[in-house]
């Protein structure tokens, strides 16, 4: 026996260090969270971009290398017979003899071919487009900064709701239980009343009904506390997340620190341009205007220039090891500039100014939405929490109410005067008015901390 009680505290210890805390789930949204895994990935695709933005005002240098080998070259090797040559010249007053002698005037053509390209293109004068897209690429990076922190904000403060929440719904389930056995109490005081005359069987049924529902609420605050766990698993990317693998312990004094805020202050900070939500839009629209002034650089007769230089060698060696590679013309280099423009394309590019126009005024609209339902939601939330607290302040009144009840009904009952039936009536009351309270501490938590969350930049 006293080696079980050991294993059994050994497994309660272990479970304990082991537990879960806030600051740990919140440190696994960093590590794990699928969401900002992916945001963090096209963080640095577009680091990657504004390089190559950054790039393209350089010059581009492409170099083409070829190498052929002839089993049989096209030139072969080429003779004289040498009495031709003889006969050829006119000798006077001699015969020119018979020599069968042939004499090679050329080699004949190698069995390689070497062909080397280089060549160079510098952009000259593009009208900005090059300096406004690192413009545009260096605030794309800025603007999934800004996504990652705002979606890190986002996730942390789901992740704290949703542990608040487990460790209200907790007390609800505490309290359900021990609501549970009083109502199993009043069935069978009932049940014994009944065979005794002193109830009716409708009374009976009522208190069966009663702890049936019981039951019911029982199941439905489990499903819930396991809805809640099924969340923060997906949250943070923990597997097989239980009730017993948390520290769930809370401390109110959060809720009312932000309670006790400014409404004009909290407003203020919520809708500066330091908060991540309307940072982002500012910084969309800075995006927008970048591309406005891009489409403008690509307009009808507005022509871009560029520098191509290229050097070239083809022969049949390497280059410089060939013989007497000076007096060949094997090598070429060429310096040129180009000029392009679109001069008519039927208004498409006019167009596209348009477009970026009205996509700057979107911008504009959506930061003064923004603005408008930041303010809307915190009012209701500022509303939402203050008539929590006033419930809460009364649900204590009630309960003060019912734990007088209580105490008097105990005393009659002492007495042989009352019913045991009444007093379980009461405690179970005074559970419901328990179980109310912490609902209405839940709901003022989760808009207080939604209320931080909108107050909260960066």
């Amino acid at each position: 026996m006293k080696k079980i009680i050991w294993i059994l505290t050994g497994i309660f210890i272990f479970s304990h260090l082991w537990a879960y805390s806030l600051q740990d789930l919140k440190s696994s949204v960093v590590e794990n969270n699928p969401e900002i895994l992916k945001l963090n990935q096209e963080y640095e695709q577009a680091k990657l971009d504004f390089k190559d933005a950054k790039a393209g005002r350089g010059p581009t240098v492409d170099l083409q290398v070829s190498g052929t080998y002839m089993l049989k070259p096209l030139v072969e090797p080429i003779y004289l017979n040498v009495a031709e040559i003889i006969k050829a010249i006119d000798w006077p007053g001699a015969q020119a003899a018979n020599v069968n002698q042939h004499i090679k005037i050329y080699d004949g053509m190698e069995n390689t071919i070497y062909t080397f390209q280089l060549s160079v293109m510098q952009p000259l004068f593009t009208w900005g487009k090059l300096e406004n897209a690192v413009k545009l690429y260096g605030q794309i990076v800025e603007i999934k900064q800004t996504q990652i922190e705002s979606m890190l904000q986002q996730k942390e403060v789901e992740v704290e709701t949703r542990f608040v929440s487990l460790c209200y719904l907790k007390k609800i389930l505490e309290i359900l239980e021990e609501e549970k056995g009083f109502a199993q109490r009043m069935v069978e005081t009932s049940e014994n009343a009944e065979k005794s005359g002193m109830l009716l069987h409708q009374d009976v049924v009522e208190a069966r009904i009663q702890a049936k529902e019981l039951e019911i609420a029982q199941e439905d605050v489990t499903e819930q506390i396991n809805n809640q766990l099924l969340e923060l698993e997906r949250t943070c990317g923990i597997e097989n997340l239980t009730l017993e693998m948390l520290e769930l312990n809370f401390d109110e004094s959060k809720i009312l620190e932000i309670l006790s805020w400014d409404r004009a202050d909290t407003e203020e900070r919520a809708l500066s341009g330091d908060q991540l939500s309307i940072k982002m839009l500012t910084q969309l629209k800075e995006v927008n205007e970048v591309a406005e002034k891009i489409a403008k650089g690509y307009v009808n007769w507005k022509p871009d220039l560029a520098l191509q230089a290229s050097a070239g060698y083809g022969g049949s060696r390497l280059p410089f090891a060939e013989p007497n590679w000076r007096r060949k013309d094997d090598y070429t280099a060429t310096i040129s500039v180009g000029v392009k423009t679109t001069i008519w394309d039927g208004g498409r590019k006019l167009n596209d100014v348009s477009r970026k126009v009205s996509e700057s005024k979107i911008a504009d609209i959506n930061k003064l939405d923004a603005r408008s339902t930041i303010k809307q939601t915190l009012s209701s939330l500022w509303n939402t929490a203050e008539v929590c607290s006033m419930k809460i302040e009364y649900q204590d009144l009630k309960l003060e109410a019912v734990e007088s009840k209580i105490s008097q009904q105990e005393t009659i009952f002492m007495s042989g005067y009352g019913s045991e039936t009444d007093v379980l009536s009461s405690k179970i009351d005074r559970c419901n008015q328990q179980i109310e309270k912490i609902k209405q501490e839940l709901s003022r938590a989760v808009a207080c901390l939604t209320i931080g969350h909108l107050a909260q930049s960066k």
